[in-house]
């Protein structure tokens, strides 16, 4: 005689419920690293390439010396920009619980490029009420539009993204590591959940 012991349904409260339970579990081990792709640091020496070309090229076609002044300025501003933007660098936790696993990334940008952002955005706030007042409603149809968009960007700062995966208790875990995705420098990994 065989008894069959009905699943609980799958629903939003259920998922919600065996996340806090991960959530609220103490934690058994933790980890931390910083994951940077391998081919980072080819990202500056391109847009130095590229501008390189590219103002050559307008050089060779007219000869100003502003030409060179504003290839200057590009890779002075682009080259830290790709760097930092680009291919963003990433601060990496893990956590194991009895009840699953807790994984927190949070984008390693510097605090700069959010102030320069809220500056834009309270500066396009400001372009707005100006245009607003001369034109009227009809200067944000269409791409004015967009300019809206700058009340939504003063609030603008560091997030981190938080995954939790919970264990199933009728499910066996074994450890595998694959070195399939070489994506990260230092051997890291990614952490892929396989049951």
């Amino acid at each position: 005689m065989s008894t069959t012991v009905s699943l609980p349904e799958y629903t939003e409260a259920y998922q919600a419920q065996q996340r806090q339970q991960v959530l609220d579990a103490e934690v058994i081990y933790e980890w931390e690293c910083v994951l940077r792709s391998q081919d980072k640091h080819l990202m500056p020496w391109f847009m130095a390439g590229f501008f390189t070309l590219l103002y050559g090229l307008f050089y060779y076609l007219s000869p100003y010396v502003i030409f060179f002044y504003m290839w200057a300025c590009s890779v002075a501003i682009f080259s830290p920009v790709s760097y930092f933007l680009f291919d963003v660098d990433y601060d990496y936790k893990g956590q194991i619980t009895p009840k699953g696993i807790i994984v927190q990334k949070t984008e390693r940008v510097p605090e700069i490029f959010y102030k320069a952002t809220r500056g834009m955005a309270y500066f396009g706030i400001g372009v707005c009420l100006i245009a607003g007042l001369m034109m009227g409603p009809l200067a944000f149809v269409g791409a004015g539009a967009f300019a809206l968009l700058s009340f939504k960007m003063t609030g603008f700062h560091k997030q981190s993204e938080v995954e939790v995966f919970p264990f199933s208790e009728n499910h066996h875990y074994r450890l595998v590591i694959s070195k399939v995705n070489d994506l990260y420098q230092w051997d890291i990994y990614m952490f892929l959940c396989d049951v």
